[in-house]
Order: C-alpha cells, then structure tokens, then sequence
C-alpha cells in the first residue's frame, strides 16, 4: 500500500455557500431597500362627514422597483373612533384606487387579585400602495364615513389626519420572510453537511478501544473516522487516541496516535467529567472491506469511547486526508503517517 497525506477541497458540499449566498442577497436586497424610497409629502390635513379633503396633486412615475405608498394617521381622542377612506384620483378627478380604514382609541381599568390599573390601546393607521403603469398627474383625497365614541355617540367634528406619502417603497415583510427562511435553510445545510454519507461503523463501548469492519471507500469516495471520548474528572488534559487500519486480509495497512485534548465539565465549579474528539479523512482508493481500530490511553479515566465511519461524505472546507492507494508489490512493512 502507498500512503501520502495531502489537502484537497474536492469533497466540499456547495449546498451550504448557495445557501448562504441566497441568504446574503435576500440581506442585501433589505439593506439597500430603503434607497429607493423618497418622501414626497409629509403633513397635516383636517376633514370632517360629508367634507373630503383633497391635497395637492402629485405627478407618479412609473419605476422599476417599488411602489407609491400613502399613510393616513387619524388623531382621535381616547374612546373614540372613526371610519375614514384614502382615495387616489386621477387627472379627471376620477378614483381608480381606495382603501377604508376603521380607526380606534380605546381605553379602560382592569382588575386582578385585589390590584387595578388603567390601559390603552389604539389602531389609528390606513394605507394604501400602489404601482404607477405609466406617468400621470394623481390626486389624494381623503373622506371620514362615520365618526363616534364609545357610548354610541355620533359625533361630527375635524378628525385630523398625519399624511405621508413616499415612492419607492418596497415591501418588505415578504423579505424578512425570505430572510429567516433561506438563514434556516443555512444553518439546516451546515448543520447537515458533516453528517452526508452511509454511516458504515457505528460503534460504542464502555471502555477505550473500540473496533469495527465495513466495507467502504472507492476512487472519489471521501471517508470520515470520528473517535468520540467521554472520561471521568479524573481525566488528563490529553489523551492519546491511536488508530490502526487493516484490510480485507486482517494486515495493517495504516497506524497513526493523535493527542486529543479533553474539555472538562463542570457543575457548581466542581470537574464531573471530560470530553474529547477526533476527527480525520481517508481516501481508500479500492473498495473493500476495511477494519477500523481504536485505543486511548491513559485508559484508566475513560468511560466511553465511540467510533463512527461515513462513508461517501461531504465537508464544508478543504480538509486533510490520508489517501491509501494499492501498490503492485505488497510491502513487508507500512509506513506511518
């Protein structure tokens, strides 16, 4: 067998990076969305039943991205509301979009477990978008239908109204809606992506050395060995993980130890315990049955110790791998890497 160690980034899943690079523009397009966005009128009108409000009119262009936006905030006092309609007329004076908003300011005294105290809420705010088709001269009209108090009072008074209109708008619930899905799709994939393959050994003992055979590997087949380590607080700060590879004949054909350093637990400032992981990547260039060995030591502190192979995975970034090829003449002896 030729053993050589090299780094290699073939195995990389793109699913996360599109995925992320989704996610980045969905970003983008809410970061940049107030760009288009200009305030054309902001103010302050008055109107009454049976006596509409006209403003100035206003010359809509058609635009790419975004929209006409009109936001009409009644002020009422509490314990009233009001129902109030936004028209937008064209050069004749003809509406050809509406919207009617039912508007309130409510307030009151609520009581629990011998305690009291007093609340308000209110809904005051109407709108409407709209997107020009070609360029035209518009008129915002704005007209109260009723207007009354919480004892069923009709009243007729002024109601004024805060009126802002903008163009440009983008909505962008249904970007924040896209934000958080493709952000979950993200954290779903890289999440996923270590554990792509066949899992082929999946093996637990409670004690260090743990021991299984598969059949894996193959020319463009990455091979993932993860060796998990719990240990009591009495645990080292490293261990030393050793792992031997034999083939289809039982004959090692790869051994290696690695210093796995131990993360210790602690509960009310007291060690209970110690973890350790080791990770590494194999190419086995012909696809046979492959028996995978393990031992830690010092083993007195271990108290369970799992080793796991994938077979076919993926990873998020280049990573090392110990490639195993077959070599016309089989060696007496195998090279460590």
């Amino acid at each position: 067998m030729t053993i050589q160690i090299q780094r290699t980034s073939r195995f990389i899943d793109p699913w996360p990076y599109i995925a992320l690079g989704v996610t980045l523009l969905v970003f983008l397009a809410l970061f940049s969305a107030s760009i288009f966005q200009r305030t054309l009128l902001s103010t302050t009108v008055s109107a009454r039943e049976e006596e509409p409000v006209q403003l100035e009119p206003l010359s809509l262009k058609r635009q790419p991205i975004g929209a006409l936006r009109i936001e009409a905030k009644a002020t009422i006092a509490l314990n009233q509301w009001v129902t109030y309609e936004i028209q937008l007329l064209d050069a004749q004076g003809q509406p050809f979009a509406s919207a009617i908003k039912q508007a309130w300011n409510e307030s009151g005294t609520w009581y629990e477990d011998g305690e009291s105290g007093t609340w308000q809420e209110d809904d005051l705010l109407g709108g409407l978008d709209v997107r020009a088709k070609q360029d035209e001269m518009v008129t915002i009209a704005i007209a109260v239908l009723d207007h009354g108090d919480a004892s069923g009072q009709v009243l007729d008074q002024p109601v004024p109204f805060q009126v802002t209109v903008q163009n440009g708008v983008i909505d962008t619930r249904y970007l924040w809606a896209g934000l958080v899905g493709t952000l979950c799709l993200t954290l779903m994939a890289l999440y996923a992506t270590p554990l792509t393959g066949k899992k082929a050994i999946s093996k637990t003992i409670y004690d260090s050395d743990p021991n299984d055979r598969a059949t894996i590997g193959g020319a463009n087949r990455l091979v993932r060995v993860k060796v998990d380590v719990k240990a009591d607080k009495k645990s080292p700060s490293r261990l030393e993980v050793r792992l031997f590879v034999k083939d289809s004949y039982g004959e090692q054909i790869y051994s290696r130890s690695f210093p796995v350093s131990m993360k210790y637990q602690r509960k009310e400032g007291k060690i209970k315990g110690a973890t350790g992981k080791l990770q590494t990547f194999f190419l086995l260039e012909s696809r046979s049955s492959y028996g995978f060995y393990v031992e830690v030591l010092p083993d007195a502190s271990v108290d369970r110790t799992t080793l796991t192979v994938r077979d076919g995975t993926r990873t998020l970034q280049g990573v090392e791998v110990i490639k195993i090829s077959p070599t016309l003449d089989t060696p007496s002896d195998y090279a460590a890497a």
